[in-house]
């Protein structure tokens, strides 16, 4: 991307020396907008990756990914059932980005831009999955001896079975983001009403992700009172819970833009243009509340990174307004 912005640079440079047109000055409003097919680069912990924690989740990782539930549901574990019998994958976070921004064209052929950029999630990132049901006799099949295999203890593998059995999971994933943006570049008619444009700047960004999660008894397997055993007391210790992390950043960040616009009325254009930002950082302290989320983690709060760069094709219209400067 990085190339491509100096080349059109370059060009725009070219053309503005080779062209006798000028591009008009003066002020503008313009309304844009743009899919994100990626909210907050999650993608590739939702559908393949997961969090692994400890470990020590019912299915391994603590927070699942949605590859690893689809094949647990097909598979017919030697223990006579299947570990998952539902999923419900609804995919990425994806979202609108939503940008209005003042434009100021000066010198024939520069301009100076600030706006302000709302991203707002629109579908994906609610996750589910329940549970077998099948509980099974300990030391022979079901639910119950696939937990003793995790640790439990096998006086208490039917208790911890029933807790579990039949039971709903769901993650639930959002995020959302401002930016403002202030990008400076350069300007070039190529035609009567035709222009081409290229810039870079500065945007400052707030934004998070955010993970609500539900799970049942049991579901976080530890020994809870490290006392060596994972029994009765443990799973009295592993009560359901309902967990919400919200991981946030803010900062200042780059932006780039390489684009082109049509006038198809007086004063009235429309643009399309490749619009992207590189922001993002570590996150503040987030506090995990749950017995089972602690234990799963092994701490009592995190930091995660948040990305919130993109890279978007937007699509717009701007006025250019009867003011003059």
């Amino acid at each position: 991307m990085k190339k491509l912005l100096v080349v059109m640079l370059a060009m725009a440079v070219a053309i503005s020396f080779g062209s006798m047109a000028m591009a008009k000055d003066g002020l503008s409003v313009d309304l844009g907008f743009a899919y994100n097919p990626n909210g907050a680069d999650m993608g590739k912990t939702i559908l393949k990756d997961g969090e692994e924690g400890q470990g020590n989740g019912l299915l391994g990782d603590v927070i699942m990914a949605e590859n690893s539930l689809l094949s647990l549901k097909k598979y017919q574990t030697p223990l006579g059932m299947s570990l998952v019998k539902k999923v419900e994958d609804d995919g990425v976070m994806s979202g609108v980005n939503t940008a209005l921004r003042v434009r100021y064209d000066f010198l024939n052929s520069f301009f100076a831009r600030l706006g302000f950029v709302y991203d707002m999630q629109i579908a994906g990132g609610n996750d589910s999955f329940t549970i077998t049901d099948y509980v099974g006799t300990v030391g022979t099949d079901g639910l119950s001896t696939y937990l003793v295999t995790k640790g439990v203890a096998a006086a208490n593998a039917t208790a911890w079975a029933n807790a579990l059995a039949g039971q709903k999971v769901t993650q639930k994933w959002t995020y959302g983001y401002w930016a403002i943006p202030v990008t400076v570049g350069l300007n070039i008619p190529v035609a009567e009403k035709y222009n081409i444009y290229a810039g870079i700047g500065l945007t400052y960004y707030s934004g998070y992700w955010q993970l609500e999660m539900s799970i049942p008894q049991g579901y976080i397997i530890e020994d809870y009172n490290s006392d060596g055993n994972i029994n009765a007391t443990d799973l009295g210790a592993a009560a359901a819970a309902k967990e919400k992390v919200k991981f946030e950043a803010s900062g200042i960040g780059i932006n780039y833009t390489i684009g082109a616009s049509a006038e198809v009325y007086q004063d009235v254009s429309i643009f399309i243009e490749l619009d992207a930002t590189y922001a993002g950082g570590m996150s503040d302290s987030a506090k995990l509340k749950s017995n089972q989320a602690k234990a799963a983690f092994g701490v009592d709060n995190m930091h995660y990174p948040v990305n919130l760069s993109t890279s978007l094709l937007r699509f717009g219209a701007s006025y250019r307004l009867p003011v003059e400067l």
